[in-house]
């Protein structure tokens, strides 16, 4: 570990990851086209095609990761690990174990409905069908999630590119910014994870216990990867505002009993439209943090999210060489550069 390289830098590194390049690092894909804003209009040009932005953004991923583009048909899975917990219990009887979704695409659509997504049976439908957004700044992460998942979508023409809105405009100046939305196929192995996930009050999206225990650690990263954030930089908590408390205290539980991560949900002192409070997980210690993001960071399958797992420990220069050396072997073997560059690690046993 490079002595100069201290905690702050390190911080600072770490959050400009999760924000926008400077304009002149931008991809080309990305680049905002000529004549797409300006400060007083958000017309665009009539040669400006949105199916040409998703075609682009996807290509861009596949040159990137062959091994999982979006338009090949040899995409391989991720391999999974259930918690020592679950294979001490027999739940194939269980409602969850009798969908027709193979692992680990059942605990990745699970993980991704519970975060931002919507999964809802449509009026005039008979079947669910899921609908999912990322600002474009997380494609590659987008894609991939979709190209594992693939058999629910029409291919491309499930994604539909969106213009940046006006927070997104205002939050990230220069870099505009545009957001990735894909609508699956109505399926009956959604209609199926929807009676068992939407089981709350009209149909709302609910923790429960009884398929909580049939997830793998692939379920893990994706909440981690879709809610999760470091903040302040070595500390962790899951943003699950839109769940009431009674359903975290089973999430929490659930964390504690079969993962052995402790956290606890606290208010964020922001209201619902519904004036009920909004509440957020909060890992309770390093030690669950750093157990979480143990599970976590063999998983990641694209360069983009390494920045969730990438602590920095607050004047700990110990446990901040110790994190940096355990990471690079943990996380998948093409990206081990980037994670000692990262970090200013001269060497590893």
């Amino acid at each position: 570990m490079q002595n100069n390289e201290s905690y702050n830098t390190l911080a600072k590194k770490v959050n400009l990851l999760s924000k926008p390049k400077p304009k002149n690092e931008q991809s080309s894909f990305l680049k905002k086209p000529k004549g797409f804003f300006d400060e007083h209009s958000t017309s665009v040009q009539e040669s400006y095609s949105e199916h040409d932005e998703v075609t682009s953004l996807c290509e861009d991923f596949g040159k990137r990761y062959p091994m999982y583009s979006y338009t090949s048909t040899q995409t391989k899975p991720p391999a999974y690990n259930y918690p020592f917990e679950k294979k001490r219990v027999n739940l194939w009887v269980k409602k969850m174990a009798q969908i027709a979704i193979p692992e680990p695409q059942k605990s990745l659509l699970s993980a991704t409905c519970m975060g931002d997504s919507t999964l809802k049976i449509q009026k005039r439908y008979a079947n669910a069908r899921i609908q999912n957004r990322h600002s474009t700044e997380q494609a590659d992460w987008f894609f991939w999630k979709w190209s594992i998942c693939r058999e629910y979508t029409n291919g491309l023409s499930s994604i539909t590119y969106q213009k940046p809105d006006g927070f997104q405009r205002k939050k990230q100046n220069t870099k505009y910014y545009g957001k990735l939305k894909i609508t699956t196929k109505a399926h009956p192995h959604l209609t199926h994870l929807h009676s068992i996930i939407c089981t709350g009050p009209k149909n709302q999206k609910t923790f429960k216990r009884s398929w909580l225990n049939h997830m793998t650690d692939v379920f893990l990263m994706v909440l981690w990867l879709d809610d999760g954030c470091l903040y302040n930089n070595y500390q962790g908590c899951f943003s699950l505002e839109s769940f009431p408390a009674s359903d975290l205290k089973i999430f929490v539980c659930y964390l504690r009993k079969v993962w052995g991560i402790d956290s606890e949900f606290r208010s964020t002192g922001a209201k619902k439209k519904d004036g009920t409070p909004c509440y957020k997980v909060y890992l309770k210690n390093q030690q669950s943090l750093l157990k979480l993001l143990r599970i976590i960071a063999p998983l990641i399958p694209v360069k983009q999210m390494l920045y969730k797992v990438m602590f920095v420990p607050f004047n700990d220069t110990d446990l901040l060489q110790r994190w940096a050396s355990e990471l690079a072997d943990k996380v998948q073997p093409e990206f081990r550069d980037y994670i000692i560059d990262f970090y200013g690690v001269s060497r590893f046993a």
